[in-house]
């Protein structure tokens, strides 16, 4: 689905760039969330290499991409253009552990650092802590250190 959403918005800004990801973060029906289901969509921020875009895709059952827009581009996250770990399969993962039920942001990017090689899901818990998960391997890193 995720590489559906990247073509279609090359498509919308009547371009045939192929877009990577910078950055994803999610929308929550409320201020809080216990379930997958409760991210409706996400904010996408993308490179065709050269310039940077943002745009909001609705998650099903909801529909809709607003058109792209230029926007500049952050300093300190890389471009990845794949992952295996979904944002549901993200949100299990942080259930497994005693962080609370509940979280209040979910997002996943590649930090521009040597050490760091994968996307990565950071799940903010309703009581403060910040879960980050792998995007490509599930493991989770220990919150605080």
């Amino acid at each position: 689905m995720q590489n559906e959403i990247l073509k279609n918005a090359g498509e919308q800004i009547g371009s045939n760039a192929k877009f990577s990801l910078l950055r994803e973060t999610g929308r929550l029906k409320d201020k809080t969330a216990s379930t997958a289901d409760d991210v409706v969509g996400f904010d996408y921020l993308v490179s065709d290499g050269s310039t940077c875009y943002a745009f909001y895709a609705a998650n099903p059952p909801l529909e809709g991409l607003t058109k792209p827009t230029q926007t500049t581009c952050p300093v300190g996250i890389a471009v990845f253009d794949d992952y295996k770990i979904d944002y549901k399969e993200a949100v299990n993962i942080f259930h497994t552990g005693n962080w609370g039920s509940e979280f209040t942001a979910i997002s996943i990017s590649k930090p521009l650092t040597p050490e760091v090689t994968d996307p990565l899901w950071r799940i903010m818990s309703s009581m403060g802590t910040e879960v980050v998960i792998n995007a490509n391997t599930g493991e989770v890193e220990q919150p605080g250190k």
